[in-house]
Formats: structure tokens, sequence, C-alpha cells
């Protein structure tokens, strides 16, 4: 159960029907052993109970495809026991496992009871029935309480997600949004802690039941003659999969995270040099985020950042270097250091290479390329590999590492983003770069352990003490660094004014973008409306006179109004007025209509104004603006063949009737070509009186 309610619900409701049959498989994954560790299919069906509460799902319908997929999952682990399992040479090992063995002991005293016990039990649901398969339980009699069992659990835990819903809507006003939000991030962090604590636990139980079953399966007549024929091969197979040795099984796993992440990698850096669509995300992405700044996120998203720069990173490496060379600890100093150096010359021959500069929005100076990002690589290869190093050490558990190890790169990056100091693509191919590095420290480190263990010798006496000194000094030093650092900030240049009559003002509009769009790239809306006016306060005072409402202002916190009103009940429109684009900026004013009865967010009608550089000789400056609804009821992007006259139409009469002007060219506009006037689209021109 890796994600929490507020990601997964919007996820299900968008799928309508389907979610029905995604619910039922998550509830079939989390009951077949293997996969129920990683699968949060408990916490699916609470959110689709949710999704009961508020009408969208019906209670006894989604009961019925839990249910099966309960039962699915629980007949697939049955035989997986009865079929793999009953000739495994090291069955002792598997019943040694403690989750198998709370799994077993439970089924030896409740018999099949342990069926519907387990169900209520995580991981363990899984197992149950994998040891009832193990103990021979009678076909006829397994199935009989697979059904019992599975029964109740979906009747309970729809019925949990409705409580759920119901209390979200009644306590969703009462809570802070602050507190909200923490209490999601705590939980969120546990339930991802105690997940990776499952997985890593329950991993050598899987690896043996795999293990048994290609023993099986090379036990059959047909497949035995085929390895009797190929010996070189299948003993070359055999070695890959050597727990004993470093060329076995360690090496063959991270060969394959390496070619993966690899090829990965490749594939993301063809995309970039042949200009793939993908990348115009970045730009946009980094236009929004520009306008959803704020000085009190601006410094936190500082003071993260700063653990990935040099002056921080530099001072921990070498304080770990020397806490390894006092604890004796070579193989791992070697790995540490060959992580370290390799990620550092990678990324700044690849910034070099590819040459792209940086964000013109940026809050900080930087002087270095913008890809891939070095922040971002040095929280995965740095980092990580140090939090690698605590595990191998018996410092921290390894969940532990692999948890802070994920906050740090995701914590990193994420500022990056936010500080617009590197675009989206930078950050992506940055942790790949860490990646691969990473991979190869570990490999370097796993490769000299055997030949290092016998060589530990902790240093003592006055060099321990100097060096113990040296590391702490040092770690306070990254301290200091990031409390202290003021890099200096980019100064926002401003677009030149052009001061044009109003006529020429119009033409110059009409041949820039005819449509704006998303921040994927999908065309939305067609310019239809020019207003002229003083500045954005007359422009805003101009529209909310007609009864429109202005949008939320872009700030985080409208962020997490937007994340709770996806799970909550909240019917507010100007929450759902996003930001779309024109030029590659996005808007700077929106405004919604109130619409009578219960509308979706994508049909009440929004109008979006972006701020142009022209400015009339009286002093006013031009706004273009889309009116129209975000879409149909069934979620599709509106057309953008035509402007939606009814939409707009109404707030043009609205302002005309409080003493707004037209211009000469009135839609449709009027473009002059050969002293002639051409009709080329559908377009309002209005001037506001100062």
């Amino acid at each position: 159960m890796t994600y929490s309610l507020d990601q997964i619900l919007p996820s299900l409701q968008s799928l309508g029907v389907l979610g029905y049959w995604l619910i039922g498989l998550a509830s079939m994954l989390e009951s077949f052993f293997l996969t129920g560790i990683v699968v949060p299919g408990t916490l699916i069906v609470d959110a689709g109970g949710i999704l009961v509460q508020r009408g969208l799902l019906d209670f006894f319908d989604l009961a019925w495809f839990v249910a099966l997929g309960s039962v699915l999952g629980s007949e697939i682990s049955y035989w997986t026991g009865k079929l793999a399992l009953n000739r495994l040479p090291g069955r002792r090992r598997i019943g040694a496992s403690a989750a198998f063995a709370r799994a077993r002991g439970l089924f030896e005293r409740h018999g099949g009871m342990a069926l519907v016990i387990g169900r209520f039990l995580g991981p363990v649901a899984g197992l149950v029935p994998l040891a009832a398969g193990m103990a021979g339980m009678n076909r006829r009699q397994f199935l009989i309480w697979n059904v019992l069992g599975s029964i109740p659990y979906a009747l309970v835990h729809v019925s949990i997600g409705f409580f759920l819903g119901d209390v979200m809507g009644r306590l969703g006003g009462s809570l802070t949004r602050v507190a909200v939000l923490t209490g999601i991030v705590l939980l969120a962090l546990a339930v991802l802690w105690a997940t990776l604590y499952s997985v890593l636990r329950l991993l050598p139980l899987a690896w043996a039941v795999l293990s048994a079953a290609f023993r099986n399966l090379a036990d059959i007549p047909t497949v035995r003659r085929r390895i009797e024929a190929h010996p070189k091969a299948a003993q070359w197979l055999q070695a890959r999969v050597d727990r004993t040795v470093f060329s076995g099984l360690t090496l063959s796993l991270l060969a394959v995270i390496f070619v993966y992440t690899g090829a990965v990698w490749l594939d993301f850096v063809f995309e970039f040099l042949a200009g793939d669509p993908f990348l115009w995300i970045d730009v946009r992405l980094a236009e929004l985020i520009h306008h959803f700044q704020a000085p009190g996120p601006i410094r936190f998203a500082a003071g993260v950042t700063a653990f990935g720069g040099w002056q921080s990173v530099l001072p921990v490496f070498a304080a770990v270097l020397i806490w390894l060379g006092i604890q004796g600890r070579r193989a791992l100093a070697a790995g540490l250091a060959v992580a370290v150096f390799g990620n550092t010359v990678s990324v700044a021959a690849l910034k070099v290479a590819f040459g792209r500069p940086r964000s013109p929005l940026g809050v900080f100076v930087e002087t270095s390329g913008s890809f891939p990002s070095g922040h971002a690589a040095a929280s995965v290869a740095v980092y990580g590999m140090i939090l690698y190093v605590f595990w191998r050490a018996g410092r921290v558990r390894a969940e532990t590492a692999l948890l802070l190890a994920g906050l740090v790169a995701f914590a990193i990056g994420l500022s990056r983003i936010y500080l617009i100091e590197h675009y989206l693509s930078d950050v992506l191919n940055g942790w790949l770069v860490g990646a691969l590095w990473l991979t190869v420290g570990i490999a370097v480190a796993e490769w000299r352990l055997p030949r290092d263990a016998s060589a530990i010798r902790p240093v003592g006496g006055a060099v321990r003490i100097a060096g113990v000194a040296l590391t702490i000094a040092l770690v306070g030093v990254a301290g200091l660094n990031v409390l202290r650092d003021d890099h200096p900030r980019i100064v926002p240049v401003q677009t030149a004014d052009q001061i044009l009559p109003a006529a020429e003002i119009l033409a110059a509009i009409d041949d820039l973008p005819l449509t704006t769009d998303t921040l994927m790239g999908t065309p939305m809306h067609p310019v239809g409306l020019i207003v002229f006016a003083g500045d954005d306060a007359a422009l805003s005072k101009a529209v909310l006179a007609t009864g429109w409402s202005a949008s939320r202002p872009p700030t985080p916190g409208l962020v997490l109004d937007a994340l709770f009103a996806a799970v909550g009940t909240s019917k507010d429109p100007t929450i759902a007025t996003v930001a779309h684009f024109w030029r590659g900026q996005a808007n700077d004013l929106a405004f919604v209509r109130q619409a009578s009865g219960d509308h979706p967010s994508s049909a009440v009608p929004k109008a979006r104004f972006w701020r142009t550089q022209y400015i009339t000789g009286d002093g006013l400056r031009a706004y273009v603006a889309t009116v129209g609804p975000d879409g149909a009821e069934n979620g599709t992007p509106s057309q953008t063949t035509a402007t939606d006259t009814s939409a707009r139409d109404p707030l043009v009469q609205a302002l005309l009737a409080r003493g707004a002007g037209t211009l000469a060219q009135v839609g449709p506009m009027a473009k002059r070509q050969d002293g002639r006037s051409t009709p080329t689209r559908d377009l309002w021109a209005l001037t506001l009186n100062q």
C-alpha cells in the first residue's frame, strides 16, 4: 500500500465503469502472496467505497467485483502452494519466514476460518491460501471457505470507504489545509515505510517460492531433456542466479538495473535531440510554476536545493569517506568514491555536450548548462550511495535507507523544478544519470566486500579521535553552508511595451497564435475577445461588475485546495480555473460565471485574460481573452474550430451595457490586405473607459 487516498481517488473517479474492474483487479493482486506485499488493494477498495458514498459507483456491484477478485487471487496462491511447493527441497527454509510462520499458525489454529480472518491481515492475506495449499487442504473445502472469507472482506471494506467518505464531507471544512496535508504526508510516509519493511521481509520467501516453481518446472520430462541437451547454457543460467558469489545473482540484478536505466536514459536523450514535443511541456510548466511561486515556499525550496549543491555535497562526501576510513571499510569507501567522481565528471561533460540554456524564469543565477540537473544527479548518486553505505555498515535498516534515499532525491529534484533552475526533463535525466552511477558504485562495493571482509581493522587511539572530530566538523560545515546559502538572484527582464494605434495593435495580435492550449499542448480555445483597459485592476473591476467571479489567485495554497476539492465535496468553480497557455505564457487573470444547477466544473464558463506588451497612445493596454467552458461534461477538450459565442457574447453585451466601447473592427474581425477588409475570425474588440 504505497499510495494515499488523495492520489487514488481522482484516478478511480476518472475511469467511470472501468473503476469496477480496476478495484476488483487490485483486490485480486493483494490476495496473491507475491503481489499482495506491494499492491495497495485494501486502500483501493476503501477509495472505491468513498466513490460509492458520492453516488459514482453502486455499492453491491462494487462488492461483487471485490469479492470475485479476492476469490481469484486466493485461488492462485492456493494452487501455487499445492502444485509448486509440495516437492520443494528447501521447504523448511520457507517455513522459517516469520510472515509465513504467522500464516501457517493461523491456519493450524483456525482451519478454514483462517481464510476469513487472514483476508483482513494485509500481506498475510495471500500467505494463508499458500499455507492451505502446502498443507493439502481439500479443494472443495478451500473453495467454500475462500468464498466465505471474500464476501465479508468486500462488504466490510466497501462500507469502511463509504463511512470515510461521509466523515471527509463532514470534517473537510473544520480542519485547516495545513493540518490535513501534514496528516496525509505523515500517514503516507508511515505506510510507505511499513510496505518497504514487509517487502524486504518477504523477499526471501518470494525467492524460495520462485526457485521451487522453476525446479519443479525443470523436472518436467520435456524441459529436462532440453536442459540435458544444452548443459553449458543451463550451467551459465544457473551461475547467474547463484546467491553465494558476487558474479551470480547480485551482479545479474545490478546489470539488469543498469541496462534498463541506461536504455531509458538513451531514449530520453534521443527525444531531447530530436526536439520531441514533450519538451514543450518544460516551458509551459516553468511558466505555470512561475505564476504559483510565493516568497515562503521559495525560501523553503532554496534551503532544500542547497543540500544538492557542491558546497554541501563535498563536505558530506569527505566526512563519510573519513568515517569509513576510521571503520576500516575500504570496499564501501571505494564504491562511494567511484559513484561520486563518476557522477560529477559525467554531469559536467553532459552539460557541455548538450549546452541547453537555463530558463529565464529561474530564481537564482546559474552559469552551467541546464541539461541534465547536477543537483538531481547528486541527490541519487551521492546521497543514495551514502545511505547504501550506512545500511551495509549496519547503521540503518534497509527500508529506512530506501525511504530516505527516495525522499532526498524527490525533495531536491522538486526544489530545482519549483525554483525553475531546471526544467522537468533536466531533473528526470539527472535522476537517471545518478541512478546509473549509484548502480556502478554499489557493484564496486559488493565486488570488493568479500575480499575486504577479513581485512576490516578499525582505527583506534588519537587517529580515531582526530578522524571523528574532523567528520563532525565537515558535517557542521555542510550544515552551515545550507543555512548561509545566499545565491545571487536573477533580476527579471521586463518586456518592452510597444505604443501603437489601436488598429495596428489589432493587426499585430491577429498575426499571433489563434488558439490557446493546455500544459500538455492540447488545443483549447480560440482567442475571441480583445479588451483595452488601463491596468489589471480596471479590467477586473469591469468583469466583476457583470456578475462574474474572480478565480483564486495562483498560489501554492490553491494547488492544495484543488487537490482537496478533487477528493472532497467542494463545488467552488474558482478552484478549477487552471491555467491555459497563449504564446507559451499562462493566463494573467481568470474569471468564472456561476451557473445554475449542479454542473461539473468543466462545464462552467471561464474567461481567461493575457496581458500583452501593446499599449495605445491613451495608455490602454491590450488584453487577449478566451471565453467558454473547458470541456463537455464527458471531459473531452473544447472545440477549437469556432469561438463559443454562447459564453462570450453575454459577457461582451454586459460590458457594453456598462459603458465599454467598441472599436471599428468588430467580429468577425477584418484584416486589411491591399486596402480591402477580409474577414478572418470571430473576434470582439472592446475599450473600457478609464
